[in-house]
């Protein structure tokens, strides 16, 4: 009887310890496919404002988007941040799962935060705003939070 017991923990630690590195693997890819499935979405609206909109000091050209971080569970390591900014003049959005960081090109033009979204790092979901603005003569897409309708119609996304 304690040889049968003995086996089948000696058997049962050798499967966890030969299933976990897979098991790692695919948490990470679930989270990664999460975000580059919503990245692309947003590469696509962000696109569509550059192409059909014009750029104006008061920010009137504006796009909302809901992203969301995937929370850390047993088949989905989770996202830990996520960040825009601008790269070689083309915005870029960067997130990390289990410290390794991956970066995807969104749009071509330059791509610049403020405090409160220069890195989201809450899982869950989040609303954004991406303003085409004119900035010394550039265009480029600022990124505020989401506040309301009605703040967002006064200019204060």
């Amino acid at each position: 009887m304690i040889y049968r017991l003995v086996l089948a923990v000696a058997v049962t630690t050798a499967l966890v310890g030969a299933t976990a590195p897979a098991l790692s693997i695919a948490r990470a890819d679930a989270a990664s496919g999460t975000m580059e499935r919503q990245l692309d979405e947003l590469e696509t609206e962000l696109t569509t404002l550059v192409e059909t909109d014009d750029a104006t000091a008061n920010g009137d050209a504006r796009r909302a988007v809901t992203i969301r971080l995937p929370v850390r569970t047993y088949t989905n390591a989770g996202v830990s941040q996520l960040q825009f900014a601008e790269r070689a003049g083309v915005g870029i959005a960067t997130w990390t799962v289990e410290s390794r960081k991956q970066t995807e090109r969104l749009v071509g033009t330059p791509i610049r935060t403020t405090a409160a979204t220069d890195r989201l790092d809450e899982p869950g979901t989040h609303r954004l705003v991406f303003v085409l603005t004119r900035s010394n003569g550039q265009r480029i897409l600022q990124v505020h939070r989401f506040k309301s309708e009605a703040a967002a119609r006064h200019g204060h996304a």
